[in-house]
């Protein structure tokens, strides 16, 4: 008997870990649900460390009152005594998030190819993702990576979601009779004949997801009224869809990952109204009689990120954590990496179902399940705060790290409000069974001789106790990096906001890739300093790029970037061979001092180039008809080189010679070109005490008393 129990339960292991490996033609929901719950269970410990930074941060604690007094029998040192709140942990967090942010706004970003042949796509792709968060492409972009950054640094883990929305929203809208004609000639008449079998049908194929028995209704409604409500799709998404997710309830991994790509499954929980779950039977096929059962049975759901258990939490509670919404419905995704029997080969596949619903006869349990096309891991970016132990999850936080500091300066804070609340009001001393019955200011106390009445004695102001918390509050800007006066919290400061920054570029690069793969072929997208939009084809669907976003922690620091980018320019004066970029030598200056006015005035080299070879050719047009005109103030060197080549073109050279008006005017010009580089010149020697290196030199002395 025990033999056979053992082989069954064996057998029913082994179908639960082949479902769970192995690609079949419908997912095993018993199976998916288990391995969820059975997640959920072992993450609990990570669940409570969630649940103590929450509170940590927000300085929740049991017995909190309103009024931050100590009440009841556990008040110490006396009823009524201070319990402040001491905001160590959120200013620090806050403070960071601000910094990441604004890095993530300042940052450069560039594309890398992986492979050599698209190298020349880079600088397009580059300004294409630019374009793609700058201009709202990519919806809410700031604002998700904003709670990403808090998620991270908050609970030690930050998971974004990269997908692709596409779907169409309609409205109902009140239509007359005129206005359906005017959209179907052939359903108006329909309506008007009486041709009832015609005109159902025909309702349906002008006014996309009309029912029959809508259908019905409005053709009722416009021979007796002339008008009727039927849905006109008004909105039309087609856009990446960008998603941080709660590490600690939305999105979930088994508790032993260490690599998150590697997992054999992972889990996202949302909510969706009724109104969602239909829309997606037709944007993105989910079954219908599922999304009528999930409505019917399981509608309502308690809101909670983490699943807080607030029975003996908090014996005062402020704000109610639980959010009670009747019109929602919990939805899970389950992804699976999952192989095929046949071939071995990898794929990664998502099943939408309900926790609590497996199936039935009439139903089935799951909306959909399909191969994410194209995917080689799951849709989600994994970035860990702390990289001291290989599991996922066990990660140290910030508020860990400040957790006792904060508690600290609470006591010194308390302590020194209960030291002014008793030097305020000391303790009566009175005899016994005397007491005054009135005191305050001005009051009359009679008293029988000296020392009857007194007040007891109060302890002296501690200094040592404000010493201690700014010790502490030091010792916290330290830890996390905030420490403006050390190099080493510096280095600190600069480690976390690159470790944001990469996320961020793993996010943007797995949003192009979602757009390579359900984006349209061609875009119009717009370059900043150019006025005509640019068009940019998707190209190669296999097309990779490593998105790279860099910042530096001191340019935040005025003293720090201005002498930083001194010796960036010094390095002109040992430039020699022409290494250094100057075009892209100015766009840093310009983007260190403003990158805001930066992307405003500066003009795109190739850009300028054409720009400025116009503006030339246009003067030297003039100067040949007879007309003296001044130098333009910038780009003296490459406006000698044109000229240069202009004059060494055999008719222009000609008259040169032969008309000596001519040539004093072009060498006018010219010479205003000259002065202007040697004027720039003697100014780097005053500056450097050196001359710069060559830029290149024009030859135009021959255009002098028609010397050509």
């Amino acid at each position: 008997m025990s033999t056979k129990s053992y082989s069954k339960s064996s057998h029913e292991i082994k179908m639960q870990n082949d479902s769970l490996t192995y690609v079949g033609p419908k997912p095993d929901i018993r199976a998916l649900v288990k391995a969820y719950n059975q997640s959920t269970l072992e993450l609990e410990s990570y669940f409570q460390l969630c649940r103590s930074a929450y509170d940590d941060r927000r300085n929740w604690w049991p017995g909190k009152s309103r009024d931050l007094r100590k009440h009841g029998a556990d008040a110490f040192p006396w009823e009524g005594a201070s319990d402040m709140e001491s905001h160590v942990i959120d200013e620090r967090i806050t403070r960071l998030v601000g910094i990441f942010m604004s890095a993530l706004q300042a940052a450069n970003v560039t594309a890398f190819p992986t492979e050599v042949n698209d190298i020349g796509r880079s600088g397009l792709v580059t300004n294409f993702l630019k374009w793609m968060i700058s201009s709202g492409y990519v919806p809410r972009f700031m604002k998700e990576m904003e709670l990403g950054a808090n998620y991270l640094l908050e609970r030690g883990v930050l998971i974004t979601y990269v997908g692709w929305n596409r779907e169409d929203r309609s409205f109902l809208q009140r239509l007359s009779l005129d206005e359906i004609a005017q959209a179907n000639p052939q359903l108006g008449q329909a309506i008007v004949s009486g041709d009832d079998e015609a005109v159902i049908p025909l309702l349906q194929g002008t006014f996309e997801g009309v029912s029959k028995k809508r259908g019905k209704k409005a053709v009722k409604s416009l021979r007796e009224t002339g008008y009727a409500e039927l849905p006109i799709v008004r909105r039309q998404v087609d856009a990446p869809e960008v998603k941080t997710l709660a590490p600690d309830g939305d999105w979930v991994f088994p508790a032993y990952v260490t690599d998150p790509q590697r997992a054999p499954y992972g889990f996202y929980r949302t909510y969706l109204t009724a109104q969602e779950l239909r829309l997606k039977i037709k944007t993105d096929g989910w079954d219908e009689d599922f999304v009528d059962y999930v409505i019917d049975k399981y509608s309502g759901v308690n809101i909670d990120s983490i699943e807080r258990e607030q029975e003996g939490r908090r014996t005062i509670s402020l704000t109610d954590m639980n959010y009670e919404a009747e019109e929602l419905v919990e939805i899970t995704y389950g992804y699976q990496r999952l192989i095929d029997k046949e071939d071995g080969a990898e794929g990664i596949y998502c099943t939408v179902f309900h926790r609590e619903f497996t199936g039935n006869e009439e139903s089935p349990g799951f909306a959909k399940f399909e191969l994410l096309n194209g995917y080689e891991n799951y849709p989600v970016v994994v970035t860990k705060l702390s990289e001291d132990s290989k599991r996922l999850y066990d990660t140290l936080t910030i508020p860990d790290l400040l957790r006792g500091i904060q508690n600290q300066v609470k006591i010194e804070r308390d302590s020194r409000i209960d030291r002014n609340s008793l030097a305020t009001l000391p303790p009566l001393i009175h005899p016994v069974g005397q007491a005054p019955s009135d005191w305050g200011p001005g009051r009359k106390i009679p008293r029988r001789r000296v020392g009857d009445i007194e007040y007891g004695p109060t302890p002296n102001f501690d200094r040592g106790s404000l010493e201690m918390e700014n010790t502490m509050m030091e010792q916290a800007d330290r830890l996390v990096g905030l420490d403006e006066q050390s190099n080493v919290s510096a280095v600190r400061r600069q480690f976390l906001v690159n470790k944001f920054l990469q996320h961020c570029g793993e996010v943007m690069a797995l949003t192009y890739r979602c757009f390579q793969r359900f984006g349209p072929d061609k875009v119009f997208f717009q370059v900043t300093g150019v006025p005509d939009p640019q068009n940019f084809d998707k190209g190669d669907a296999d097309e990779n790029y490593d998105v790279t976003i860099s910042y530096d922690v001191m340019n935040s620091d005025p003293d720090a970037q201005e002498k930083k980018l001194d010796r960036l320019v010094s390095l002109v004066s040992m430039d020699r061979n022409g290494r250094i970029d100057m075009d892209k030598l100015l766009g840093i200056v310009a983007s260190s001092i403003d990158p805001v006015l930066a992307n405003g005035i500066m003009i795109p080299t190739e850009q300028n180039e054409e720009k400025q070879l116009n503006n030339i050719t246009d003067d030297l047009s003039k100067i040949y008809a007879g007309i003296e005109v001044p130098a333009r103030p910038n780009g003296a060197q490459s406006a000698l080189q044109i000229i240069q080549q202009y004059a060494q073109q055999e008719d222009i050279a000609a008259r040169l010679q032969e008309d000596k008006g001519f040539a004093s005017r072009l060498q006018k010009y010219a010479g205003q070109y000259q002065f202007e580089m040697q004027q720039a010149e003697n100014a780097q020697i005053g500056r450097i005490g050196t001359a710069p290196a060559s830029m290149g030199e024009v030859q135009t002395q021959g255009m002098q008393s028609g010397g050509y």
